[in-house]
């Protein structure tokens, strides 16, 4: 099956003479270095002087200011300097304003379970997993972590302040309130090959995440939860969810179409969680990641039980009764 490239989508081809910038893809160098020397300036028009360290600034105490997520707000706001700086300002806004709000080692128990979350997220996206010994691993690079839905800031849980609560009960309240997010918007996408998956599409920050409540979206999207032969699943940002069951030949053309679309969900939208393909096995169970990082190149691997699926439905054989 042939590798999806990395970094190199329709909007690069659409400017086939500008140069990206080596930390934001999605943007060309020009406009990445016009970005950080707006959001700088911001900084320092509330007080805080930065320094540009490429996908993020820090402050002379060493408090990082990431950009990956603003820029990409940039992006879609347009490609005016006007909207760029209110965009940016209102971010810094946000940012200085929360740093004078208690944090979650300061809230009371009741606190931190009325505000709990649930969110999915990839590994190596952490920088470091030494404060969450408590994460859940759900298969491939991706884990469960807990948090704290703040007034505009959602927080990591550490394993001291999740020990306050306790793990389960933290996790039972982020589920129930995962339930009660909007749930964002379905779209039934047609791959160049063959077949079809669906995206669910969401302004909640939480709409990835979903992925640990699968069965409850697959009800809302299709009428049922089963899956007999699993079901194909991407995370590309914490602001989609991305799915398909496997049902007939249209299988491989889906798989390709699947991860097209989650790279280039993952290199150009807000959030950024994992650029990879997973299979849920049929009943449950952990995740298995169907794609690797190569380089610049993400190669799809069909092995073990997905590949014996794979051989019947896109073989001819006809599948078990359902």
């Amino acid at each position: 099956m042939r590798p999806i490239r990395r970094g190199r989508g329709d909007r690069d081809r659409d400017r086939s003479a500008a140069v990206t910038d080596p930390d934001f893809p999605f943007l060309t160098l020009d406009d990445a270095a016009r970005l950080r020397a707006l959001t700088r300036d911001a900084f320092a028009e509330r007080g805080v002087e930065t320094h540009i360290q490429g996908d993020y600034l820090q402050a002379a105490d060493g408090e990082r200011f990431p950009l990956r997520n603003l820029f990409a707000t940039c992006q879609d706001a347009g490609s005016g300097e006007r909207a760029w700086r209110r965009t940016i300002r209102d971010h810094v806004t946000r940012v200085i304003d929360l740093r004078d709000l208690p944090g979650p080692a300061d809230l009371p128990v009741e606190e931190l379970l009325a505000h709990a979350a649930v969110l999915v997220c990839a590994e190596d996206s952490l920088g470091t997993t030494a404060p969450f010994g408590y994460r859940r691993p759900l298969g491939g690079d991706l884990v469960e972590l807990l948090a704290h839905d703040g007034p505009g800031c959602v927080t990591y849980l550490d394993d001291d302040q999740v020990a306050r609560a306790g793990a389960a009960a933290l996790r039972a309240a982020g589920v129930e309130h995962l339930l009660t997010e909007p749930f964002g918007d379905l779209h039934d996408v047609s791959t160049p090959q063959s077949g079809r998956f669906i995206a669910l599409a969401g302004r909640s920050v939480h709409t990835a995440s979903r992925l640990l409540t699968l069965d409850d979206v697959l009800r809302r999207a299709t009428g049922t939860s089963r899956t007999p032969d699993g079901v194909l699943v991407a995370v590309p940002n914490r602001h989609q969810l991305v799915f398909h069951r496997p049902e007939d030949a249209a299988l491989l053309g889906v798989v390709h179409g699947m991860l097209k679309f989650t790279v280039a969900g993952y290199e150009s939208g807000t959030g950024p969680v994992s650029p990879h393909l997973y299979w849920r096995p049929p009943g449950g169970g952990p995740l298995e990641q169907l794609t690797r990082l190569d380089g610049d190149v993400i190669r799809v691997r069909i092995q073990g039980r997905f590949a014996e699926i794979v051989e019947r439905l896109v073989g001819g054989h006809p599948p078990p009764p359902r």
